[in-house]
């Protein structure tokens, strides 16, 4: 399968629309029902694009940076692998956040709701985190198809890692006050991050006794070297606009 990889340097050279996972392990199968992989339509093949969550039989979200209104694109569900074992499903629309702004500092509102076209029966959904919720003092767990090093090719295998969520305070002081906002959630450990073919999956957390999705994979550091924070669109923070959608 044709692989397509899209980077998008920005600020300086310094961050990047992001797409992979580094430092982390190998998914078993079934503990990441929720994760989908977006692919577009190239010639008689498909490409993985970005990451997805089912968040209801028809209903998934990914960044609005992924989606182009010029390409057909699927999900694939039920599979740790991304070229064998899953089941497909077509996309009848994906709609972009109407305040996104790829060209604005922090990619401002990167998230999109897709539609399908039928239910899906393999995998599960996952809930979104509740209005003001901060997972203070939490790990958090990110997955994804992307590379496992800024050179790598994309990997077969869907990879997670566990990350300390850290306060927007924190992210700022290593980002600037310039890039992170309150729509922002971010993940932080020395070594570990998202990367190219992350972007759109999921960032998880706990919350109580339920794990709730927290954030939609943006952007990081150019390389993804490890060393800065990996930004993630806060969930919570678009509920009713989430909600409007069917």
């Amino acid at each position: 399968m044709k692989i397509l990889i899209c980077l998008v340097v920005l600020v300086a050279a310094t961050s990047a629309q992001l797409e992979r996972i580094v430092g982390g392990s190998n998914a078993s199968p079934g503990q990441f029902p929720h994760q989908l992989s977006l692919q577009y339509q190239s010639g008689s093949s498909w490409a993985h694009t970005c990451g997805a969550v089912l968040i209801g039989p028809r209903k998934f979200l990914t960044a609005a940076h992924c989606v182009s209104s010029s390409r057909t694109y699927r999900v694939m569900a039920g599979s740790t692998q991304l070229n064998s074992g899953g089941t497909y499903y077509t996309v009848s629309r994906i709609t972009n956040h109407p305040n996104y702004n790829g060209n604005a500092n922090g990619f401002p509102n990167d998230i999109a709701v897709g539609i399908l076209t039928s239910d899906v029966n393999v995998g599960g959904t996952i809930g979104l985190a509740s209005a003001g919720s901060s997972f203070a003092g939490s790990k958090c767990t990110i997955s994804g198809w992307g590379r496992t090093s800024g050179t790598s090719s994309i990997p077969n295998d869907l990879k997670y890692v566990e990350m300390n969520k850290i306060t927007n305070s924190e992210c700022t002081s290593r980002w600037g006050s310039s890039y992170i906002f309150n729509f922002h959630i971010c993940v932080y450990e020395s070594g570990k991050s998202a990367c190219n073919g992350d972007s759109g999956g999921p960032m998880i957390c706990n919350s109580g006794s339920q794990t709730v999705l927290a954030g939609i994979t943006s952007w990081g550091a150019t390389g993804c070297p490890g060393t800065r924070p990996s930004v993630y669109t806060r969930v919570s923070e678009y509920l009713n606009w989430i909600n409007s959608i069917n």
